[in-house]
């Protein structure tokens, strides 16, 4: 038997193509990253009660807030503000600023982090476009790496701790735990 909540989450990934992305960015980096050394976390829940975190990487050095867009052709980002290049040198406005929205997530992933006894762990926001190029985007606020083997690559070559797995699960274990209030 199917438990209400998991069929509900299920259900909603069907439909939400933010979802079906952040599942899909995910499965795809559990294959790819050394499961020894990274944990990865689709549509991680912030004890804010706010939506989800797409993707969440846990690393022995630090943890890695994934803003991934499945935009396609040519993305400019000019001080925050996301455009799509169209024919004639035209831009199009995107909805939303994902570099926004991913340091955004890491401030609320650096929140619950010190509520569970990690203060001083680094925390890196990054876009990524699965499908579109990043044709001038050096103006974001957080890197933007543009295709996911790109992005594992960028991974692999940034690690700098020779931390075991105790300290990913350690970092795993923080960020599920609830909040401990002791009453005196």
């Amino acid at each position: 038997m199917t438990h209400p909540l998991q069929w509900a989450r299920t259900a909603v990934a069907r439909t939400d193509p933010r979802a079906r992305l952040a599942d899909r960015v995910a499965l795809y980096l559990e294959q790819q990253l050394p499961p020894d050394e990274y944990l990865v976390l689709a549509r991680h829940a912030a004890r804010d009660g706010n939506d989800r975190i797409p993707v969440v990487i846990i690393g022995p050095d630090r943890l890695v807030v994934i803003e991934p867009r499945d935009d396609e052709g040519d993305l400019v980002c000019y001080q925050d503000h996301w455009y799509r290049r169209v024919e004639g040198g035209d831009a199009q406005t995107l909805g939303d600023q994902p570099s926004l929205r991913a340091r955004a997530n890491a401030l609320r992933l650096r929140r619950d982090l010190g509520t569970g006894g990690f203060i001083n762990v680094p925390i890196e926001p990054i876009v990524l476009l699965t499908r579109g190029r990043a044709d001038d985007v050096r103006s974001s606020c957080v890197p933007v790496v543009a295709g996911i083997d790109s992005l594992v690559r960028y991974l692999l070559a940034h690690s700098s701790s020779s931390a075991g797995p105790e300290r990913t699960h350690a970092l795993a274990s923080a960020l599920a735990q609830n909040i401990k209030v002791s009453v005196v």
